[in-house]
């Protein structure tokens, strides 16, 4: 039996014979193909522990930042708590925010205005307003530039009162 030339049943593989021929005087350098080797692994396990323990410390730090901008005027005064049916409806105020600006007691504030915020302690504190939001107010003291967060309900209840304060 004749066996033709190029027969299908044969799985060998044959290597592919590549020839290197000589480089010409003003052909480019080839490059060599270089493959990048993955990375080592630099930080151990405690290491990654150590940075989910600052990370941690850190989202504390800032919780506890924004907690005590909150409660600034007087941490031991009830001022956090909702307002309780015993208080009466005439010391409500009227305070609303209304296109970035501040209406309350039947006058406008708005950004940058110097004003004085008494608090139910009687403290008298001359402020700038920095800022009006959705449901709060931010002052910045000119005493010592700290902020505080005011919310309109803290407005309503009387817990803060404001009062306009000449700009010289």
């Amino acid at each position: 039996a004749l066996q033709p030339p190029y027969s299908t049943d044969s799985m060998e593989v044959k290597p592919i014979m590549t020839r290197k021929l000589r480089r010409r005087p003003n052909d480019p350098v080839p490059i060599p193909d270089k493959r990048r080797k993955p990375a080592p692994d630099i930080l151990s396990e405690s290491h990654g522990r150590a940075i989910v323990r600052c990370a941690t410390l850190v989202d504390k730090c800032c919780f506890l930042n924004a907690f005590s901008l909150l409660f600034l005027a007087s941490p031991s005064s009830p001022e956090h708590l909702p307002a309780t049916p015993a208080e009466s409806p005439a010391q409500r105020f009227e305070a609303r925010i209304e296109d970035g600006k501040l209406y309350y007691d039947k006058r406008w504030y708005h950004k940058s205005q110097a004003i004085y915020l008494e608090s139910k302690e009687n403290t008298k504190i001359s402020c700038v307003i920095s800022s009006v939001g959705a449901n709060e107010i931010w002052v910045r003291k000119t005493s010592d530039s700290t902020k505080m967060r005011i919310y309109l309900g803290q407005l309503q209840r009387g817990v803060f009162v404001i009062r306009r304060r000449s700009a010289a």
